[in-house]
Formats: C-alpha cells, structure tokens, sequence
C-alpha cells in the first residue's frame, strides 16, 4: 500500500512540473523561446561531444597492441600465391615487391617461417617487408602446406629426398622460377628462416650452394642430427652429440665445400624451445664450410651492454670480408629479435633481427662459375 501511494504521488508531481514548463513557455516571447532551445540544443551537443572525445582518449590507451594490424609495406604485397614445379609438387608463397625501383635487377630475399606461422605473419613480426623498401629488394615468403604437416613446421628433421629434402628442392624452383620471371640478380639471392624454417633454410642453401649467396638462421637447429620427428625435438633441446662434420656432409651438395655457405647465426640465450648450443654447433658446422685455415681465430665484440638489445658477437673473417656471424641475443627467448611483439613468436626486445640479416646479406655475392674462372685469370 505504501509502494502505491508513493508511485502514484511521484507520478503526480512528475506531470505538475511538466505542465508548469509548459506554461512558461507559452508566457515567453517567442525569441526567447529560440533562443532558450538552441542553447539547450548546443549544450546537449556539447555535452556528447566531450563524451566522445573522453571515450577516445580512454580508448586510445587502453587498447591492447595487438588491435592495430602490423604493416606489411608501402610496397606490393601479394598473398596466396601458387606455385607448381611439374611433378605435381605445388607450393604456396606470398611475394613483396618494394615501390623504390624497378624489380629488374633487384636482390632476393626468401623468408622462411617457423611452426604455427603463416608466411603474412612471418612478414608482419618479423617486418622485413620495411627493409625491402629501404634496401630495394624482393622478399619471397613460401608457406608449408598443412597436408605435409599439421603445424606447418617445415620438416628439417627429415632431410631425405622424400620429405625435408623435397621441400627444400620445391623451394629452390620456386626460386629460379621467380629470378627468371621478374629479372632479380641471380648472384644476390639470400635465405633466412626462423625457427623450423632456420633448419630448411640450411637445407636449401647446403643442397643448393650455387643457388644461394648466403643463409641466416634464426633460433635454428644443428645441421643433419634428426631423421625424423622424435629426434628433431631432442636436437631441439640438446643440440647434437655426434660429430659435427659429416653431419653437414650428410645433408650438403658436395660442391658447398668448395664454394663456402656466408651464414649468419641468430640465438636467443633465454630460449627454452631450441638450446643455445645449437647455435655454437652450428657455428663450428659453417667455420669448417667457410674458413680453410681451421687456425684462424674469431673476432668477439659485446654489443648494447646493459640494454634489452645486449648481445654477443663473434665473426669470422676471410681476408677482410666476414663469412660467419653468430650473434648471441642476452634476453630473448624463442622469437624474432626485435620484431613486432603483437605477432607471435615475435619478440619487441634484442636487435633488429631482420637489420642484422640484410646487412650481413649486402656483403656477400654468388659469382656464377663462369665469371669466376674469368676473374681468377684476369688476376
């Protein structure tokens, strides 16, 4: 009963007001009456507006890093490309193809991705497609078929001519095919990867040396100790126990050996998906490729010390021309150093991975043989 009673008290007092405004209107002038609503109407207006401008300021920082989608380039990105060589083998890829100059010419990149990757991922964490524009050259992005494996890892740790060696082959044609097709200089064609694509880009460039002026490898296993998934993983976590040569031997075209592989070498000291001591073995696989004089010793500098982008460097040299770089990164994990944090298996701290690896690449150059028989006897 009380309830009642208030209700309908409320509800009374509610329409005497109403009536009591409305009088007051009528009683005003009718300027008045204008005047009165529009600045009603402007106050309303300005009352939504500063609504709006707080709730962006609100949104602005609160939003999670990852709501912006990572750049892929000012350049020419084409995505889900298909590529067959002729024995039914077919291949997916993704090609980057900067606006700075006329493909013709240019140098080539060919970025491998890790497990769980797809290659627009690959090129938006590791954001080398920003340094294509920069430095002038094509990236190339081929992408493992998830009927060849349900993760998408690239199978290093079967490097025979059924599986990891087929795959490395697959992406060799994809390369000679691309060289020819748009006129790249077939003396500049570089491989990097991350990860399991770190394993297949050694795979690619050992099986092919006459292909590929240089290799890096970031957070990749040693060379040749896995035949199959099991012992991929404990070469992952352990690094290899066997002799590290003929492992390289096991894998390589015989013909690396006199043309030497230039590889740089990416390890995150923190990693707890591939040991650090795969990078030193592989360190000791690449020296044996690269430098005759097993004498020679290695140049060490500590780089950003006292930084998130700390690291190790140790280079061996050939005359004055570095061949070999292994770059220790103090704090990273398992990730792309220096990458775009908000694509996984990306890190935002250590050194501009991608930095490193195309100014290792600009050093080194494939002279067809040919051109070198020419040189030698010109000297």
């Amino acid at each position: 009963m009380a309830r009642s009673f208030s209700s309908l008290f409320f509800k009374a007092a509610k329409k005497i007001s109403k009536l009591q405004r409305a009088a007051l209107r009528m009683a005003a002038p009718k300027t008045a009456r204008k005047r009165t609503v529009s600045a009603r109407k402007a106050a309303v207006a300005a009352g939504h507006a500063a609504k709006a401008a707080k709730a962006a300021k609100v949104a602005s920082t609160t939003a999670p890093r990852s709501a912006v989608a990572p750049s892929l380039g000012s350049g020419r990105w084409e995505a889900s490309r298909q590529f067959a060589d002729g024995t039914g083998r077919s291949l997916a890829f993704s090609r980057y193809t900067p606006v700075s100059a006329p493909a013709s010419g240019m140098p080539l990149v060919v970025m491998l991705h890790g497990c769980r990757q797809t290659s627009a991922a690959f090129a938006r964490g590791s954001r080398m497609n920003q340094w294509a524009d920069a430095g002038s050259f094509m990236v190339l992005y081929p992408q493992q078929s998830m009927a060849r494996q349900v993760q998408r890892c690239w199978r290093w740790f079967q490097p025979d001519d059924d599986h990891g060696g087929a795959e490395a082959d697959l992406i060799a044609a994809l390369i000679r095919t691309e060289v020819e097709r748009h006129g790249l200089d077939p003396e500049r064609v570089y491989v990097a990867g991350l990860s399991a694509g770190a394993g297949m880009a050694a795979l690619v460039a050992l099986r092919h040396p006459a292909l590929i002026a240089a290799l890096a490898m970031h957070s990749g296993p040693v060379v040749g100790d896995a035949h199959n998934a099991a012992s991929g993983v404990s070469t992952m976590r352990r690094g290899s126990i066997k002799p590290l040569l003929p492992l390289l031997e096991s894998v390589a075209d015989p013909a690396v050996f006199q043309l030497g592989m230039p590889a740089l070498i990416l390890q995150g000291q923190l990693d707890p998906a591939v040991a650090p001591r795969n990078a030193r073995q592989l360190f000791e696989q690449f020296r044996a490729l690269n430098i005759p004089r097993p004498d020679d010793m290695p140049v060490e500098r500590v780089l950003g010390l006292g930084t998130e982008k700390a690291y190790r460097r140790v280079d061996m040299l050939r005359g004055r021309k570095t061949v070999l770089r292994l770059c220790e990164i103090t704090r990273l994990e398992h990730a792309w150093s220096g990458g775009d944090a908000s694509v996984k298996y990306h890190a935002r701290g250590g050194p501009d991975a991608s930095a490193l690896v195309w100014r290792f690449f600009q050093g080194q150059r494939r002279i067809a043989a040919g051109r070198a028989d020419q040189e030698q006897v010109a000297s």
